[in-house]
């Protein structure tokens, strides 16, 4: 039994999200391993939805017989918009679901909101809530979350907001990003914001669109698998990026935060 890890790219405004039928991101990762492998077990470390992109999702597949499945052959069978750029063997009990934080970036248009009052708003999601208010409910899905991180940030026409945490519900990021915003424009209190957090005080926050919205990173701790780069796959996310999706996202700050943190670019072409 073989199981591997991958990191996957791919643009979200492309496909039908993550997860589901014809015409998702999970269904043409499928269908190219099916070129190499019969049957096969395949975990993901999250299901964005559609419009949402990704540049460190992560993906475990598990499968009878010992050869590699590497990412040149899975990038020969993926349509454009989509790459597979590390890949590591990991344990038979790895799973990419069972990640210990992920990581993801939102911009936007700036509107003139207060940036000193949407980072006091960010704050208060910092540790662990109840955070109802703050998803679309789905049965027997905890409402209870860990959040790590929310750094806000302003880079000239654009809001950047880099959340972190072990992982989140349905629509929540878009959530907690509109609600943000919502204080920083004086539409929302900080102390009804306060209230929704602790779940004093139910009503459910409009998302923000899902087309600013990127998974940078997933980390897996002490689990960590011993990624081994594909140049052609980070030369091909490189190119995407400074192109299409440069137009798209209109920050040159957000490029350079994706190559240079969370792909360690100088790092990774060193070895050119």
């Amino acid at each position: 039994m073989t199981v591997l890890a991958f990191k996957l790219f791919y643009d979200g405004t492309l496909f039908n999200g993550f997860t589901g039928g014809a015409g998702s991101i999970e269904y043409y990762v499928r269908k190219a391993v099916k070129n190499f492998v019969n049957e096969c077990t395949l975990s993901k470390a999250s299901r964005t939805d559609p419009g949402v992109s990704a540049v460190g999702n992560v993906i475990s597949i598990k499968y009878s017989g010992n050869h590699e499945l590497l990412p040149g052959m899975l990038n020969s069978k993926l349509p454009g918009g989509i790459r597979v750029w590390a890949w590591a063997r990991v344990n038979e009990d790895f799973r990419a679901r069972a990640a210990v934080a992920r990581t993801y970036m939102y911009i936007t248009s700036w509107l003139n909101e207060d940036l000193e009052l949407m980072r006091k708003a960010a704050e208060l999601f910092i540790g662990v809530h109840d955070l109802v208010n703050f998803q679309v409910r789905e049965k027997g899905v905890p409402t209870v979350v860990r959040i790590d991180d929310i750094q806000v940030s302003r880079d000239g026409a654009n809001l950047v907001f880099i959340i972190s945490g072990r992982g989140f519900r349905n629509k929540m990021i878009r959530k907690i990003v509109s609600s943000i915003r919502m204080v920083g424009l004086g539409v929302l209190g900080i102390d009804e914001l306060k209230s929704l957090i602790d779940a004093q005080l139910r009503r459910p926050i409009p998302p923000a669109p899902p087309y600013g919205l990127l998974l940078l990173g997933v980390n897996y701790g002490v689990n960590e698998p011993n990624w081994v780069v594909d140049l052609g796959g980070v030369s091909y996310v490189v190119n995407y990026l400074n192109n299409k999706l440069h137009n798209t996202l209109s920050s040159s700050y957000v490029i350079l935060k994706i190559l240079h943190e969370f792909m360690d670019i100088n790092k990774l072409f060193s070895h050119i």
